[in-house]
């Protein structure tokens, strides 16, 4: 699969790092390597596995230590893979910018955010974007819960990283009759929190800062109690409220069935989190999570969403929609591109995209 594909690169590429010394590599080029190796040490719970997005910088690392195993000599195969940076420094220096700034972005868009900062959808947008109607059947079905009833719907969607899950949930915001019917849809992703222990309160204090609250009377370090009463009563004042929890990793006995209104035994003087939520408004919540098990217990599997990798078929159509404006582009290569997502398009979507704009440098240098 795609986050394996990364793995196996990833390590490929340490595993040469140990044996540099033997390349005769310059200084200048043994210090961009060290950079690297760096980033993938000191960032190892980022990096593990590094997010699918990295695969295209992952692919032109690996092809670049191949041949250097192969040949015994430095990095002049990058000057075949972009014409406009011949030079050997430049190259190596893009790819490790693109892995830091792949990090900090990712971290930066994990802060608990509202709609509209991730507005910017995963694929080509405009004249370039590929047909997305292969996620109509998913979009009705999510539309038609919601439209379903004034009592309160959670939905999960799950799958394989790079599937489509953000995408889909973008998607669904973005449609009119969503907006006309929730004013103020609320994003929280919480890709960040990667244990148990880490669902906890925090969560309704930043869903608290997005409704506007007041960011002094929470630095007090209010009683949990009043916080979850708190974000009750402004969900309560919106009515009809919409919340997105993105890339959610666990739940535990505090974040847990988003349908439960009471607690069932344990310790009583602790609120829920599902207790922040009316239950008889029209509210909704949609929860996005690589695991099953995680979706089913937040929102039961009859209101599940399974995304998975797309068919050969499938995925082919969607890169060469991907590069329906490059004219010297094969079925062969198209073919080629699409052996290597493994089913999933947003791999498809970035390699397809890498590939477009070093078509795009090579018109310009000539």
């Amino acid at each position: 699969m795609a986050s394996d594909t990364a793995e196996v690169l990833k390590e490929n590429f340490l595993e040469f790092f140990k044996d540099s010394e033997s390349f005769n590599l310059s200084p200048t080029i043994s210090s961009i390597l060290k950079e690297i190796k760096e980033e993938f040490s000191e960032y190892k719970g980022f990096w593990s596995p590094p997010p699918v997005e990295s695969l295209c910088d992952l692919y032109q690392l690996d092809h670049a230590i191949n041949e250097c195993r192969a040949n015994k000599k430095t990095f002049s195969m990058f000057s075949r893979l972009d014409p406009v940076e011949r030079d050997n420094e430049t190259a190596l220096n893009h790819i490790k910018k693109n892995l830091h700034d792949m990090r900090n972005s990712k971290i930066n868009i994990n802060e608990y955010s509202t709609f509209p900062l991730f507005s910017s959808c995963r694929y080509p947008t405009g004249n370039d974007a590929p047909d997305l109607s292969v996620f109509d059947g998913e979009m009705e079905k999510i539309l038609k819960w919601l439209e379903s009833n004034n009592g309160f719907k959670a939905i999960g969607v799950h799958g394989m990283c790079g599937t489509g899950k953000t995408t889909l949930a973008k998607m669904v915001l973005s449609d009119p009759r969503v907006r006309d019917k929730y004013k103020k849809p609320i994003w929280v992703c919480l890709y960040d929190l990667q244990s148990k222990e880490e669902m906890d309160i925090r969560i309704v204090k930043e869903m608290l800062a997005l409704l506007d609250d007041d960011p002094d009377l929470l630095a007090e370090e209010p009683e949990d109690k009043w916080l979850v009463k708190n974000l009750h009563d402004k969900l309560l004042d919106q009515k009809k409220y919409l919340i997105v929890l993105d890339a959610v990793w666990h739940c535990n006995d505090w974040f847990n069935n988003l349908f439960c209104v009471d607690q069932d035994g344990g310790d009583t003087s602790k609120e829920l989190f599902s207790q922040a939520l009316p239950k008889d408004t029209g509210g909704a919540v949609i929860v996005t999570s690589r695991q099953k098990e995680v979706t089913t217990k937040l929102v039961r599997e009859e209101n599940l969403i399974h995304l998975k990798p797309w068919g050969d078929k499938k995925l082919k159509n969607f890169v060469k929609q991907c590069l329906k404006k490059q004219d010297k582009i094969t079925q062969e290569n198209i073919d080629c591109v699409a052996y290597h997502c493994h089913g999933i398009p947003f791999v498809a979507a970035t390699i397809s995209g890498w590939i477009a704009e070093q078509i795009t440098k090579t018109s310009y240098s000539n």
